[in-house]
């Protein structure tokens, strides 16, 4: 089975925990949902057609400690339930953090998914292959201010970094399929998690806690009628 190693930069990013309300703190790292999302809109799969490449496997090191600032912004408060809010009238400041500098790495591979991701990653970043991709807009980790500066395909990879590993009894409670309304019947799903010591950067082996799969969404039970 195939495995890309990619190295991936985002000058400025946020990665809010679903508990945050008033004060939008940021993960250290982005959650398996957010990268994946992000490689699928590298190469151009629209969000009804994700569920083909449910299985694909992901690990994730983290190079550095990015810095992180807090910054003090508008944001908008409307209540979903209450269609009628005037959103001039639901907006206030609040502080968010923000990580600048992020730096990680990147390893993927197909698992067991339908198609394959990565040899779609592979032709969205080799110059001769680029035609076969269809897509617009910039590249983003997470929401559309989040660009991406740097994203490449390397050999292998450099220096020490920390993985983000499976662990039950972890810290992290991090999405790891996020299930968008219109793409059918399917909950989200979340994952524990915790982050490794500063270790020397590999591919992780087969079986290692440092690979998570991500599975597709959580089938909701059928009522009867």
């Amino acid at each position: 089975m195939e495995t890309l190693c990619l190295y991936v930069e985002v000058p400025i990013c946020a990665f809010r925990p679903r508990w945050a309300r008033e004060y939008q703190e940021t993960y250290a790292l982005p959650p398996p949902a957010t990268v994946f999302g992000m490689l699928l809109s590298l190469t151009g799969v629209d969000w009804p057609d994700k569920e083909q490449y449910a299985g694909v496997e992901l690990a994730l090191a983290l190079t550095g400690e990015p810095e992180k600032c807090r910054i003090f912004r508008k944001f908008r408060r409307v209540p979903q339930a209450n269609k009628d809010a005037d959103p001039l009238l639901e907006r206030r400041p609040d502080y968010q953090d923000l990580l600048m500098g992020l730096e990680f790495w990147l390893w993927l591979r197909d698992g067991q998914a339908k198609n394959s991701l990565t040899d779609r990653v592979r032709a969205a970043l080799e110059p001769y292959r680029r035609q076969e991709i269809q897509r617009y807009g910039g590249l983003s980790l997470g929401e559309s201010t989040y660009l991406i500066n740097v994203i490449s395909l390397k050999k292998q990879p450099e220096g020490q970094g920390r993985y983000l590993r499976r662990d039950p009894s972890g810290y992290y409670q991090l999405p790891i399929w996020v299930q968008h309304p219109r793409c059918g019947n399917g909950q989200s799903r979340l994952g524990s998690f915790s982050i490794s010591p500063l270790v020397d950067l590999e591919e992780p082996p087969e079986g290692d806690n440092r690979w998570i799969i991500v599975p597709g969404p959580q089938r909701r039970p059928e009522r009867m009628a």
